[in-house]
């Protein structure tokens, strides 16, 4: 039996930076969460200390609360699922749906690539799978501004003051492959030759690069300058219990579900942006005619159809675009599902869907096999998921895509590629050095 007290929601009359927020509370020793898509119509979330965490475990997940205590558990060979059926309860006991989305009882956080194995080396500060009830979370939700708290002296931590620096920032960075590039080229054309010979369609592998400042790293500082440079991406900040934190700016959405409705936006295929309209045009029109991202985002976005499919009395696929980031362009699919009643909640569709073979590859046995044998570091939350899910089962899921791990003076970034059977392993190794520009940038 879990006893809690009711969370509720109330609108707040000033508009507090989610950022400013998350970095004053963890500098004064506070657990945090960030989950913040500066658009029209998207939720932001800041979770800051602990009234219960969902985290994965032996067998299942545990209920643990504000010390740790377990007070429930529930197994399950998918963790992700286990997380949805325990989600529910603990939801209805902290007084179910509130009135406006992604208020009142509300769990934060994400889930590792591999959500039934334990991360380690680095990641050793992340379980397989958190997901936070927070003391408290401030919601942003179409320009209004929302605090949700587990008890009243919880509303003091919207008042905590910055704290200054205690060392000088970097200004200067000290960047080295974890694995040298031509080993990582050589795995990449190993991948290239298997696929050939028929044993899986499509593999990502990813990088690892380990960047040392000459100062502080701040994770405050690194979550606001990716914000400015990437706002149509999804910002996050993850706290690990170790010191580290989880940064990065996602592009793709894993999924999103509001009431009887499902939208997932699949991104494989890429290229650079230009130096013009023109150029962009230009570049876009040859990922529009590549046979080999053409054929890579066919893969991806097929899966997710057939995946929603057992959810939803319907699901529309247009035909793929390409959408523009900062520095990338990618070939997109924007699915929209029509989903039974009673509709799944958002953890049962990240589920079904994670990991897509947008971040895998295809098949998923075949694919991960060859990523265990051929990619040589530990994914730990790269290439999971972050996001959150409220009492009444919305909630919004990213790919942890374009993100690094960062402790003091330095961080490890992570970028990946969709390697094909005619995959060009020197292209491939541009991509992720476009795509690691990302966080390097935001790092100084």
């Amino acid at each position: 039996m879990i006893t809690t007290q009711s969370i509720r929601a109330s609108e707040l009359d000033r508009t507090p930076d989610l950022v400013d927020l998350v970095s004053a509370a963890r500098d004064a020793g506070h657990e945090v969460v960030l989950i913040e898509r500066p658009m029209p119509d998207a939720v932001s979330v800041a979770a800051i200390g602990r009234a219960f965490d969902i985290v994965a475990g032996d067998g299942g997940v545990s209920l643990e609360d504000s010390v740790g205590k377990q007070i429930d558990f529930e197994p399950g060979g998918n963790r992700i699922l286990a997380a949805s059926r325990l989600w529910r309860r603990l939801a209805q006991a902290l007084g179910g749906p509130a009135e406006v989305v992604a208020t009142g009882p509300l769990a934060v956080g994400g889930f590792a690539y591999h959500p039934d194995r334990e991360p380690g080396g680095p990641w050793s500060g992340f379980p397989a799978l958190l997901l936070r009830v927070p003391a408290l979370a401030v919601t942003r939700v179409r320009g209004r501004t929302f605090a949700s708290a587990a008890d009243a002296p919880a509303m003091a931590l919207l008042d905590l003051p910055p704290t200054a620096l205690r060392a000088p920032s970097a200004h200067t960075l000290e960047v080295t492959p974890a694995r040298n590039p031509m080993a990582w080229t050589a795995a990449v054309e190993t991948a290239a030759a298997r696929l050939r010979s028929g044993e899986a369609e499509k593999v990502v592998l990813a990088r690892e690069v380990v960047a040392r400042g000459d100062g502080v790293v701040s994770a405050g500082m690194v979550a606001r300058s990716l914000r400015a440079a990437y706002p149509a991406c999804f910002t996050y900040l993850v706290a690990g219990a170790d010191g580290t934190a989880f940064a990065g700016a996602s592009p793709e959405l894993l999924v999103r579900r509001t009431g009887d409705r499902a939208f997932s936006q699949p991104m494989a295929g890429s290229v650079a942006r230009g130096t013009s309209d023109a150029d962009d045009e230009r570049l876009a029109r040859r990922l529009m005619d590549s046979a080999k991202d053409v054929a890579e985002h066919r893969l991806v976005s097929r899966f997710v159809v057939e995946a929603l499919r057992p959810f939803a009395d319907r699901v529309e696929a247009p035909a793929p675009e390409v959408v523009r980031f900062t520095n990338i362009q990618h070939l997109a699919t924007s699915v929209q599902a029509f989903l039974h009643d009673p509709p799944a909640d958002a953890l049962e569709l990240a589920a079904a869907l994670h990991p897509t073979p947008a971040i895998g590859g295809w098949p998923r046995a075949a694919a991960d096999r060859l990523i265990d044998e051929l990619e040589a570091m530990d994914r730990g939350w790269y290439g999971g998921a972050v996001g959150w899910i409220d009492a009444r089962g919305d909630g919004e899921f990213a790919v942890a895509l374009r993100c690094g791990l960062l402790w003091e003076d330095g961080a490890r970034l992570y970028a990946g590629v969709g390697v094909m059977p005619d995959s060009d392993p020197a292209q491939e190794l541009f991509e992720t050095e476009l795509k690691l520009k990302a966080l390097l940038s935001a790092l100084i």
